[in-house]
């Protein structure tokens, strides 16, 4: 009798209603806890009527059935969306136990609100107080996520205020609940107020690895760097053990703070140090970091090696095909698509429009046309951005014909939608100086009334920039995003601060650089600010910029932590400083300060500053280019090293 009991409950645990039936019959008496496995069993199938009609044959046995059983036919009711149902059975437990508790009341709670009936939810809030019920967390969590789910904050806000005012803690799914709100519906003040919240509870989120993995999920859609770095440090600070679930969110996040190494450092442990098989979601995870980090060479040969033990999705296939879409190696983007066709693995729109990507980069129209092909037989239905990534196939080339007549034929199949195909032209206009025809595309597309992006601004900018028309620029900057509803992202600052060198208007690129300094700079600000200064000659003012991004001489960091100034850009400034005579001066205390904060140095940075250009004079007889100021400049160099 105990076995089949407890086999019975954990088939419904499973979701294997009709196991749990079975033993019911084999088992030789059912007591009152077989019968309510049974009866959540048909809450599961939303069997209304075999839920009561279990209830009746408990009765029926003379066992003294209480107010549980009850509760969970009107679970039942409520899974069903049977709420009137629901209603009578509750009036009916008051006449026979003169009561109802707070299951009972929460059971009806939760069909209110997953109906989103706040309306009726809250009218039961106060007739639980009437009847000396309080609500509790439970009850008040139902609420919240029924408001949240509906993008209504203001309605979640004044359950938790009035949740806290009755002196009931919001706990972690509180947290929860509002945190998986904020990536469908939240903007920058409810983003602010809800991550106020976590601070303010002081719930341990390495413990709940649930709000952990929502908590990092939130901070990178939201662009959270500071505070998903000081996350992830308090994490290993723990010293817990992931799930293979979390090792994927750590790995995405360590990604995109372009820690590549971390990310290594958990594969590792997962599959090495604990032995742990990663699922395809993991692998997929590890595949996306080693591409997105420019190491697609390492993203291939891992996948070679799990394929056969894990298996591979399109999700996988994508990203490859991203990665060389991104190197330009199209001909691998192809072998690719032929092994997968070969496999006879089905194929998606996803799949396809990053191999076309690769192919379009290339401007490989004839390859473009094969996958397109290839699309039509598999009978997956084109899309506006493989459409977009044609006309980008045929930009590359160099045919713009071709290209409008690609855009016409989006238009007759209804598939301009949005702005990504505009934006395709319009950029590949700018670079080629076809101003003529982004001029008509883009009356087009005003008429059109399309919704653009940041990317359609920032394409706008450099296109007014490249035209001498900065003033347009920054009225492009300024209207389109308010007009559209939408912020504009660093990207864009960048492309008018670009504008602004070009224009030769420092003043104006360093209000925006200070304007976007106070919201959060990231590398490829910063290469382009200093780059500007070192063109305009502001040698000085370019070192004093790399100071500002580390933090050096007691300074606040700006630059994100795992993002560094490129190579590049620090030597272009030490050699600048070198021809002013300002390395000894300015230039080694500066490298001197960029290794004492840990920031990267490779050693091509010192001798930059004494790679100067030197004025040789006319070849003399019996000196070569090794004699004078040449053997001084090598002697600098080797002393410099």
């Amino acid at each position: 009798k105990i076995m089949y009991g407890c086999l019975m409950r954990f088939a419904v645990e499973c979701g294997r209603t009709e196991l749990s039936q079975e033993l019911s019959r084999l088992a030789p008496q059912l007591d009152v806890q077989n019968y309510m496995s049974l009866i959540r069993a048909a809450g599961r199938d939303k069997d209304v009527e075999r839920a009561f009609g279990l209830l009746q044959q408990l009765t029926a046995t003379g066992e003294k059935v209480d107010l549980a059983a009850y509760n969970c036919v009107l679970d039942a009711c409520v899974c069903a969306g049977a709420l009137t149902r629901a209603r009578e059975l509750a009036e009916d437990m008051r006449a026979r136990f003169g009561r109802l508790d707070i299951v009972t009341y929460n059971t009806l709670l939760k069909g209110f609100t997953t109906a989103c009936n706040l309306k009726d939810a809250y009218a039961l809030l106060r007739e639980m107080e009437q009847d000396g019920v309080g609500p509790n967390d439970i009850s008040y969590n139902s609420i919240i996520n029924a408001a949240v789910c509906k993008g209504n904050f203001k309605e979640a806000w004044g359950a938790i205020e009035e949740m806290e005012s009755k002196g009931i803690k919001a706990d972690h799914y509180t947290v929860s609940i509002m945190l998986k709100a904020l990536k469908r519906f939240g903007g920058s003040r409810e983003s602010t107020r809800v991550l106020a919240m976590v601070d303010r509870l002081g719930v341990n989120v390495c413990q709940e690895e649930v709000l952990l993995n929502t908590l990092i999920e939130v901070c990178m859609h939201l662009g959270q760097t500071k505070r998903l770095q000081d996350l992830l440090a308090l994490y290993d600070r723990s010293g817990n053990k992931p799930s293979q679930h979390l090792y994927g969110a750590l790995i995405k996040a360590c990604s995109q703070l372009k820690r590549m190494n971390k990310c290594k450092e958990y594969w590792q442990d997962m599959v090495v140090e604990r032995a742990m098989q990663p699922n395809d979601i993991v692998l997929g995870c590890m595949l996306d970091a080693l591409v997105c980090n420019g190491l697609v060479g390492e993203a291939v040969e891992l996948f070679k090696e799990w394929k056969p033990k894990v298996g591979a999705n399109m999700v996988m296939y994508s990203t490859l095909a991203k990665g060389f879409a991104v190197e330009g190696r199209a001909h691998e983007a192809m072998e690719m698509w032929r092994g997968i066709q070969a496999e006879g693995a089905p194929m998606n729109t996803v799949v396809y429009n990053a191999l076309i990507d690769a192919q379009a980069r290339k401007g490989a129209t004839a390859e473009v046309a094969d996958l397109f092909a290839g699309m039509v037989v598999d009978g997956i239905k084109p899309d506006a951005i493989t459409y977009s990534t044609m006309v980008k196939a045929h930009c590359v080339k160099g045919d713009m014909n071709k290209a409008l007549e690609v855009l016409a034929e989006m238009q007759a199949v209804g598939l301009v939608k949005d702005c990504i195909v505009f934006n395709t032209i319009l950029d590949w206009c700018t670079k080629s100086n076809r101003m003529d025809i982004a001029d008509r595309v883009l009356q087009e597309f005003n008429e059109l009334q399309i919704a653009p992006s940041n990317f359609t601004v920032g394409i706008l900018i450099k296109m007014y920039g490249r035209r001498r028309m900065l003033d347009k620029a920054f009225v492009v900057a300024e209207e389109m995003p308010t007009k559209w509803g939408f912020k504009a992202n660093p990207q864009v600052f960048t492309c008018l601060i670009s504008a602004c060198f070009l224009n030769n208007n420092l003043e104006r690129a360093f209000q925006v650089f200070q304007e976007l300094r106070e919201n959060g700079a990231d590398f490829k600000s910063y290469n382009v600010i200093i780059g500007g200064c070192l063109k305009a000659g502001k040698v000085q003012e370019a070192a004093e910029l790399i100071e500002d991004a580390y933090g050096l001489n007691g300074k606040e960091r700006v630059l994100p932590h795992g993002q560094n100034i490129s190579p590049e850009t620090l030597e272009s400034v030490m050699h600048a400083l070198g021809q002013r005579g300002l390395a000894e001066k300015v230039g080694f205390p500066l490298i001197a300060n960029l290794r004492a904060a840990k920031v990267p140095v490779n050693g091509r940075l010192m001798t930059s500053a004494f790679d100067v250009d030197v004025k040789f004079p006319p070849r003399q007889q019996g000196r070569g280019r090794q004699g004078g100021q040449g053997k001084a400049r090598q002697q600098d160099k080797a002393a410099a090293a």
